[in-house]
Parts: structure tokens; sequence; C-alpha cells
């Protein structure tokens, strides 16, 4: 590995291909063992030329044991060396790929890697490019392919010194290092699996296959999206684009719960309150969710469960609970284990532990004024109260015949339900005047998602006013009000 040869005293010799002509602009630059690469279409996503592997040194940190916390260097030349490694050829190997502005000693790697130990027995290494995963991003972009040809050689050596297979090799990247795994998976064929952890959008989205991940890179490719709104700097770090063989969607593929929106004015008062810091945790915290729901999967028995669904609205209509008497797959470790193949969705909670059952909950408002304001709904069970629902009417206002959806996705499952109890909180507007102020109550519908089975309760043309609560009774299991 190049990155471990500059740490040994070797310096790799660059040999230049081609030089553009104009403004003497390089196209092509060759680097030894790693190959050539070039800035010409369809690799002109960027500008820039990968940097010398010499400079990046892409370390490998192997581990082995659950027990054991320290990461061991890897690499090429261990494997030519009398002491050997205790890298154990006989066992399935994870690689994990940090993306940008990160490095291979980030807590969220060392983390997933003792999750995976804890699992079950294999190795697992932890990839470190942090010196070409920096400023400015083009040529973090570019560096990606340089990481991915290290990755490729170093699994190419430990196949012909120890005798595993691209079979054996199962590679997850955050990020860029998503497309750093699509990448090495290009160079080795029959690659296992690849897990693409919110693939970066920037420069990539939209180009050609080969520049960024996509099904062709392992047998088997599944990417998690959390982050896939319009890239605006400050949010939709992430690809809405499938790029996988199953492509999961929770809470949309965008704006994850208990993540702010993003606007400049948010990001300027965290960073005022708490520091850099947790600026930084702001500004990534829907881009970050794919981690933690990747490594939640990994042990946890809660099974979060996904639905093959084209699109976000078909989800939150409902139209998507049915997984045609199969059992409907598990977004994260074991999404392998299932022969779907599509676009699936999912709700999960705002906070760790992220997993639970999910409820969608159907608001269906009869006739009275638009009115701006908030909703707050509860449900009371027979196993104590659920979580509380808020349909927001404040950028737009709730309007007669209108029906509003939104996923409900409790740590428990929910016992029978006994009780809706709402209240509304009226923003003022033009509209706020009058004696038929307020809105009106036409039907609620709770379905649980595992079983797509539903209770409903009837509002009988309930008007709810500001800051007064009600509740309906009498669930119904028919939809007739």
């Amino acid at each position: 590995m190049a990155g471990l040869s500059i740490f040994l005293g070797f310096v790799f010799v660059v040999n230049v291909c081609a030089v553009h002509s104009e403004g003497h602009r390089r196209e092509t630059i060759c680097y030894g063992r790693l190959g050539c690469f070039s800035i010409r279409p369809p690799f002109n996503n960027t500008n820039d030329l990968p940097m010398d592997p010499s400079f990046i040194t892409t370390r490998f940190y192997l581990l082995t044991d659950y027990s054991d916390h320290t990461p061991i260097t890897i690499s090429e030349d261990d494997l030519n060396s009398s002491e050997g490694t205790p890298f154990q050829p006989n066992l399935n190997t994870v690689f994990i790929i940090h993306g940008f502005l990160q490095n291979g000693r980030v807590e969220w790697m060392l983390h997933m890697a003792l999750e995976l130990l804890r699992r079950k027995s294999q190795n697992v290494i932890l990839v470190d490019w942090g010196n070409g995963s920096g400023f400015p991003y083009g040529q973090a972009t570019a560096n990606t392919r340089v990481v991915g040809a290290e990755i490729a050689a170093l699994i190419t050596s430990l196949n012909n010194k120890l005798g595993t297979t691209n079979a054996n090799y199962h590679l997850i990247g955050h990020s860029l290092g998503a497309h750093v795994a699509g990448y090495a998976g290009y160079r080795l064929p029959g690659l296992s699996r690849i897990t693409g952890l919110d693939a970066a959008q920037p420069n990539f989205q939209n180009f050609d296959l080969q520049v960024r991940l996509d099904q062709s890179d392992a047998v088997f490719v599944d990417a998690i999206h959390t982050d896939g709104s319009d890239y605006n700097t400050l949010s939709g770090y992430g690809m809405m684009l499938p790029v996988g063989h199953m492509d999961f969607y929770p809470n949309g593929g965008s704006n994850q719960p208990g993540c702010p929106r993003q606007s400049l004015m948010n990001i300027i008062s965290e960073e005022y309150e708490d520091g850099t810091y947790e600026t930084g945790n702001i500004i990534s915290c829907s881009h970050s969710r794919s981690i933690f729901l990747f490594t939640e999967s990994i042990n946890d028995p809660c099974p979060f469960t996904s639905f093959q669904c084209s699109r976000t609205r078909d989800f939150l209509a409902g139209n998507c609970f049915d997984c045609g008497g199969l059992p409907c797959p598990r977004i994260g470790y074991d999404a392998n284990k299932y022969r779907a193949r599509g676009k699936f969705y999912l709700a999960t909670r705002s906070r760790a532990p992220y997993c639970g059952h999910q409820y969608l909950v159907r608001l269906e408002l009869g006739t009275f004024r638009p009115t701006y304001g908030t909703l707050k709904l509860k449900f009371l069970t027979s196993s104590g109260l659920s979580d509380k629902v808020i349909f927001n009417g404040l950028n737009r206002p709730f309007a007669s015949g209108q029906t509003y959806s939104a996923m409900l996705v409790e740590l428990h499952e929910l016992g029978g339900i006994l009780q809706a109890q709402l209240e509304f909180h009226e923003q003022s507007s033009f509209f706020s005047w009058g004696s038929d102020r307020g809105i009106v109550i036409q039907k609620i519908t709770v379905t649980t998602a595992d079983t797509d089975k539903s209770v409903y309760f009837c509002g009988n043309h309930l008007r709810m006013m500001s800051d007064v609560p009600a509740g309906l009774h009498r669930p119904q299991y028919t939809p007739d009000c």
C-alpha cells in the first residue's frame, strides 16, 4: 500500500502520461502499480487529478477481536514479511471508509468496527485517507479514485498471499467513502458487497456510472439515503438517486427527525451558543444519520423494517405496507438476506435508539376557514401514552377537506388504542377573527405498518379552538364516519 510504503521509506515514482497543451494542464497522471487517472470524460466531474499516493498516505488498521480496541496497522509489506499479520484469511473481511474532512480515527468508525466484531468473528479494516480528504472538496473528490485503487491493491495482495477471494469482502463507505468503495469494487470483479452510507452528491449525482457508486461495483450493493435534498452548501450532501440493488430512504431520505432544518441563521446561532464542533454536528446531522442507523442495525434486536415503495408520497398514503406475504426487508447489516430489489422506505425515531414500531397517522379535516397553526396529537393506549405527532400548518395554512399524514415511531409497541388526545394552537393571521375560528376534525386514522391494520376515530365535525384540548373516544375498526 502506497501510504505505508512511504512510512517505511519507499517513494513512488510518478510517471506523467500526458500533458494537456492548453495552459499546460495535465489531463492524465500515472502512479506506478495503481495505474493512470484522467480527467477526460467521463471523469470530468472534477477538474482536479488525484494527488500523489505518497501525500494521501492511505493507511489500513486491522481489528480482529471484540475485546481488543487497539487497531493494528496492516499493509502489503506485512504480507511479505516473516512475522506475518493477525489477519485471519478463513474469516470474512469488512472495510470501513470515512468521507470528507475525516480520518480513520473518528469515533464512529471504531464504534462500527466493534459492533461488527460483536456480531461475529471477522476481520475489520479501518481505512484512513485523512491526508487526502480535506479541502478543497473537488480535490478530495479526485483523491477518492486513488484510495479506491489502494483498497483494491491490498485486497488483491491478500488474495494472492493468503488465499482469500473477492467474495470474502464487504466494503462500507460513508459520503465520499461510498464512492471510494465503488472505485475499489470496479477493480475487484465478484466483490461480495458494498454498503453506501449517504453516498456524496456534489460532483457525483447525474454523472456517468463509472464515476459514482452503482450496482455493478459488487455482487450486492445496498445504500442508505439520509440527506438527499437539493444541495445548498448547508444540506443535501447525500444522493437521492438510487445507486444499488436495494436503496433505503429513512424518513423519505432527507431532513432526518431530530436534526434542525438547515438555515444560515440556525448555523450562526448554534456556533454562537455551542462552538464550531457543535455547529459541524448540526450541518452534518442528517448526512451522518446513515452511519448511526447502520451501526445500530448490526446487533439491535429491533427489526428496522422497511417497505418497498416508489416515493415518499405513496409511503405516507399507506400504500406500501403490504410486503406480498414475504418478510419485509430490514435496513442495514442484514439487508443482503432479502431477495427484494428496488427502493424501500421506513420511519425512525428522532434519537437513539432509532429503530421502533412504525404507525401511520392520517388526519382528515372538515370545513372551515384557512387557519395557520399546529395540531399536537397523542394516543392513550392500554400500555400508556404515546409520543406526540405534530401536524404543522405554519408555512401553509390548514385548509378545508385536506388530509395530512405523519409517521409515529414508538420504542415499544403500542397496546390497544383507546383515545386520541388533541391540542390545537392557532397562529395569529388575517383569518384569526370571527366565531368560526379553529379547525374541524373529520377523521383520524392510525395504521400499524407491520400489520397494515387500522384504527379509526370519527371527529363528527369537532371544532378545535386554539389552546383548548379535546379528546376522541370510541375507536372503531371500519373507516366509515
